[in-house]
């Protein structure tokens, strides 16, 4: 029996064959000849509506997302694509371990269900279970006590929280860390990932305001801190994955572009070694649309904040020219994250084009 369904919302099963399966019941059993068997298995969806996929690269990691059916592409689909590696496949081939298990757990049922049905047409049982056989002075009585069926427990999926909508195809996906290609049109959607991190972050800044007035001044304080942390925290990640895919796709492994990066350390916290990176290691020159000095600024704050409690120390007076007194707290205002927020997105979008230029929707 293959237990298959249509399109996301399917998955693929082992295949047995069963002459007792009947094509009544909730997995629409049909006949295919040769004692096989289809089976339409529908699978159950997370409260939020989404529907768990895994790639079937063995090696993707970490290949597991979720999409949204009933967002994207809604008519025939013929392939689709892991949103972390790329990988083509049909729709129903990125069923998840938990999907494979539920669908066969869903077969074994209908399996006992037919065994149970065989045994009591071929006795000529009653809805009792109970049939006698012979008269007279011998009789025999055949009792059939069926076995309750075998519980099929929904798939167990994990929690997947970084949600993009693809700007071609529209699917709702969601994925973990930063994913570059649509799950249904295999378009590139890194930057509009990214643009939706740094949105988070805006959004958290555009409250602050209101926890100053109901929690106080240092729970804002933490708030803003948090914020700008973030804002570098999604520079470093998206440089990252941008170096390692160019470098992957000039013929480097995934090893060895790891491997070529960590020479470089923590070079993303700094716009001065990040600037060396574009030029030394990926070929890009000189970026005089991306505002530097202002990110810069921004970044050096970055740092008495994560490593020492917002104080201000030598190293950060050495590193942004500030002016500020030692043992002093670290100054920084909102219009300040705001304008790190929007230099951010000016320069992911630039390395982006820069890297891979324009990037068109596969068919």
């Amino acid at each position: 029996m293959s237990a298959l369904g249509a399109g996301w919302n399917s998955v693929k099963a082992v295949e047995m064959s069963f002459r007792f399966l009947r094509p009544e019941g909730p997995l629409t059993i049909r006949s295919l000849g040769a004692d096989q068997h289809r089976a339409h298995i529908t699978l159950p969806r997370g409260a939020d509506g989404r529907l768990a996929r895994t790639c079937p690269n063995q090696a993707c990691s970490p290949g597991y997302f979720k999409v949204k059916p009933g967002t994207g592409i809604t008519g025939q689909q013929a392939v689709a694509f892991c949103p972390y590696c790329r990988r083509e496949a049909e729709p129903d081939g990125f069923s998840t371990q938990e999907q494979l298990r539920y669908a066969k757990d869903l077969v074994t049922r209908e399996v006992h269900r037919g065994v149970d049905q065989m045994i009591r047409d071929s006795f000529k049982l009653g809805p009792s279970g109970r049939r006698k056989l012979g008269g007279g002075f011998v009789t025999m009585e055949v009792t059939l006590k069926s076995a309750p069926l075998p519980h099929v427990r929904p798939p167990f999926e994990d929690e997947v929280r970084r949600d993009v909508i693809c700007p071609h195809c529209t699917l709702d996906q969601t994925v973990f860390g930063l994913a570059t290609w649509c799950a249904d049109c295999g378009a590139d959607i890194f930057p509009t990932h990214t643009a939706a991190e740094l949105d988070v972050v805006r959004r958290m800044l555009g409250d602050i305001a209101r926890r100053r007035e109901v929690l106080g001044r240092r729970v804002a304080a933490k708030d803003l801190e948090n914020c700008i942390e973030d804002v570098v925290s999604i520079f470093e990640a998206a440089m990252k994955a941008m170096s390692t895919r160019y470098l992957v796709a000039a013929g480097a492994s995934a090893e060895e572009a790891e491997s070529q990066l960590r020479r470089y350390g923590n070079a993303f916290q700094n716009t001065a070694r990040t600037q060396e990176v574009l030029s030394e290691l990926l070929g890009v020159g000189a970026l005089p649309e991306v505002p530097w000095e202002s990110l810069s600024a921004a970044f050096a704050k970055r740092h008495p904040i994560t490593h020492n409690l917002g104080v201000v120390d030598r190293k950060y007076l050495e590193r942004a020219q500030d002016r500020q007194r030692p043992g002093r707290e670290v100054r920084l205002v909102e219009s300040e994250v705001e304008a790190a927020l929007g230099h951010v997105s000016a320069a992911l979008a630039t390395v982006h084009s820069r890297l891979f230029g324009t990037v068109v929707a596969a068919a």
